[in-house]
């Protein structure tokens, strides 16, 4: 027995639905590849305090990254850029840290301004 439609206008409309883009009929292929569900990556509010000789100077945004490897890294950078920026005023910066902090505001990690010159403390 023949699943095609009896009546040609019945044809018609299938022809029609399937040349629109709609939805597949049963048993037919869809013309694009299933999608996977989109995964989002957890992420977390870290903070950069600046600890330095004469305190410290906290961060009061703080910063979103999956995970904590991923804000040691962007301590490292701007431990780096802050010698930078100390080197061309005449600072030396080289006792300072940056101490990175939870949502909690409890320390996770210190990252000594003195370490990240050493490409293998960064490594």
């Amino acid at each position: 027995m023949s699943k095609a439609p009896k009546h040609s206008s019945q044809r018609d409309d299938l022809k029609r639905w399937d040349d629109k883009g709609a939805a597949p009929r049963s048993g037919y292929p869809s013309h694009e590849p299933p999608q996977a569900p989109e995964q989002r990556a957890e992420t977390a509010l870290y903070s950069f305090n600046i600890r330095t000789e004469d305190g410290v100077v906290d961060d009061p945004e703080g910063d979103k990254y999956p995970d904590l490897q991923a804000a040691r890294e962007a301590a490292i950078a701007k431990a780096r850029d802050m010698i930078t920026d100390g080197d061309q005023i005449g600072e030396d910066r080289r006792s300072w840290c940056v101490e990175i902090m939870d949502r909690a505001n409890q320390q996770l990690l210190t990252v000594a301004f003195s370490q990240v010159l050493d490409r293998k403390a960064t490594d």
